[in-house]
């Protein structure tokens, strides 16, 4: 059980690195690698929708590096799937609120600014660390929080330079 919680801690990592960049790409490549440490970490856990979630992220931040310029195109098809995936696994309420936050922050993508990924992010965090707190996902709970902190010191930063 400890090597699960460490896979959530890798992903931790990199997606907290991910918000200490400063273009969107790069943001968007170190989440695609926090997100499979997620997946991995979900998927052993037995937490179907949060796992395959994950696996819906990296292709949607994929997409969205390699086709900017059809991000709506993007949006719809990956809601498309967000749905089908709340759809197929859904068990209770829990099993679809790290879809609710996700979605939340792939309407933040849209808007290619870092503010609005950091704000998506904090709403996606919150979402993830009630699903964490169901799941048992004790490195997941401890990530989100940490997250949330983090991001509001960046919009912070953000914010002073505007």
């Amino acid at each position: 059980m400890l090597y699960i919680q460490l896979i959530g801690i890798l992903a931790f990592c990199l997606l907290v690195l991910s918000y200490y960049k400063k273009s969107t790409a790069s943001i968007l490549i170190y989440q695609i690698v926090s997100n499979f440490a997620y997946a991995v970490h979900y998927f052993l856990l037995g937490a179907l929708s949060g796992a395959y979630s994950s696996i819906v992220s990296i292709f949607r931040n994929i997409l969205f590096m390699k086709f900017k310029n059809h991000k709506i195109f993007i949006t719809i098809f990956i809601e498309l799937l967000y749905l089908a995936i709340a759809y197929i696994f859904f068990e209770n309420i829990y099993s679809i609120i790290p879809i609710i936050g996700t979605s939340i922050y792939l309407i933040s993508m849209n808007f290619d600014t870092r503010k609005s990924l950091l704000i998506g992010g904090i709403f996606n965090s919150i979402s993830w660390m009630t699903y964490a707190i169901f799941v048992s996902s004790y490195a997941g709970i401890v990530t989100e929080a940490i997250i949330v902190i983090s991001n509001v010191i960046q919009l912070k930063k953000v914010d002073l330079h505007m």
